[in-house]
C-alpha cells in the first residue's frame, strides 16, 4: 500500500514539474514577444489564432507581415508553420489564480491577405472590422469556434463562413457569403445586413438574423431555442417547416398557404430560394 502511495505521489510530482517545464522553457514552445512579427509570403494559406481569456482586436493594415502586441498576462506563441502563420495566447497555470488573468491583444494583418482565417476562442472577446461597408476585409475561408465570451465582426466579404458556438455571444454586422453556417450549443448569435445561404443548428440559444435581401437558400435546425429571421418585403421564396413542438410563424403574405398542427408552407413572391425549418422544441418568427 506504501509502494503504491508512493508510486502516485512520485507521478503527481512528476506531472507537475512536467508542466512548469512546458510553461517556462523553450524546450517546448518558444514564447513571442509583444511586437514580434512575421512576414507574410505567397506561401502562407491560413492564419489561425488560438485565444485564451484575451480581449483581442484583429486590425488590417496596409503592410505584408503580420504582427502581435500583448498587454498582460500570458503567453504569446507567433510562429509560420508551413502554410500557416500560428497565433496563440495561453496563460501559464500558476496564472489562473487570482485576479487580472486577462490580457489585452492586438493582431495586425495585411488587408490584401484574401486566404483563410480560423478563430479559436476560449474566453474573453474579439473585435474584427473591415475599413467601411463598401471597403470590406475579404476572405476565402472564416472559421469561428468559441467556448465563450463575445465577438464583434464588421464589414466581411467572405465565400466560406463558418461559426460553432459553446455558449457566449457573437454579433455580425455586414457580412456576405457564399456559403454560410451556424451551430450554437448555447449563447446568442445576431447576424446584421447578411447575405447569402444560411445553416443555422440551434441545441439552445437565439439566432436573430436580418437580411438587406434574400440570396439563397436558408435551413434552420431547432432543438430548443428561437430563431428570429427579418427579410426584405420583396423576398421570394418557398417556406417548409415542420413542428413537432414549439412554433413557427410567418408574418409576411404567403401564397398557397397550409397551416397544420405547427407545420406551415407557402410561397412568397416567384419562390426562388428555399426556406426550410425544422423544430423539436423551440420557436421560429418570420417578419
Amino acid at each position: 500500500m506504501k509502494n503504491t502511495f508512493s508510486v502516485l505521489v512520485a507521478v503527481m510530482a512528476l506531472a507537475t514539474l512536467f508542466f512548469i517545464l512546458k510553461d517556462n522553457t523553450s524546450l517546448f514552445t518558444k514564447e513571442s514577444q509583444s511586437g514580434d512579427r512575421v512576414h507574410l509570403s505567397d506561401n502562407i494559406h491560413h492564419i489561425d489564432l488560438s485565444l485564451d481569456s484575451s480581449d483581442t482586436e484583429v486590425i488590417p493594415t496596409d503592410r505584408d507581415e503580420v504582427k502581435v502586441d500583448i498587454d498582460g498576462k500570458g503567453r504569446l506563441t507567433l510562429k509560420e508553420q508551413g502554410d500557416t502563420i500560428d497565433i496563440s495566447v495561453r496563460h501559464k497555470w500558476y496564472e489562473w489564480f487570482g485576479f487580472h488573468r486577462k490580457s489585452d491583444v492586438t493582431v495586425y494583418i495585411p488587408r490584401a491577405y484574401a486566404h483563410s482565417m480560423e478563430i479559436d476562442m476560449g474566453s474573453g472577446s474579439l473585435v474584427m472590422k473591415g475599413e467601411s461597408e463598401a471597403k470590406r476585409l475579404k476572405l476565402d475561408e472564416l472559421a469561428v469556434e468559441m467556448g465563450s465570451g463575445s465577438l464583434e465582426l464588421r464589414n466581411l466579404d467572405t465565400n466560406v463562413f463558418e461559426h460553432e458556438g459553446s455558449s457566449g455571444d457573437m454579433v455580425v454586422n455586414t457580412l456576405s457569403t457564399q456559403k454560410g453556417s451556424v451551430e450554437i450549443s448555447s449563447g446568442n448569435v445576431e447576424l446584421k445586413n447578411y447575405e447569402g445561404p444560411l445553416n443555422g443548428e440551434l441545441s439552445s440559444g437565439e439566432l436573430t438574423v436580418s437580411m438587406p435581401a434574400l440570396k439563397g437558400d436558408l435551413n434552420f435546425d431547432i432543438s430548443s431555442g428561437g430563431v428570429k429571421l427579418d427579410l426584405p418585403d420583396e423576398a421570394s421564396f418557398k417556406l417548409k417547416g415542420k413542428a413537432s413542438s414549439g412554433d413557427i410563424s410567418c408574418s409576411l403574405p404567403l401564397e398557397d398557404q397550409k397551416v397544420d398542427n405547427g407545420d406551415i408552407s407557402g410561397v412568397s413572391g416567384s419562390g426562388k430560394y428555399r426556406i426550410n425549418v425544422s423544430v423539436s422544441s423551440g420557436n421560429v418568427d418570420i417578419y
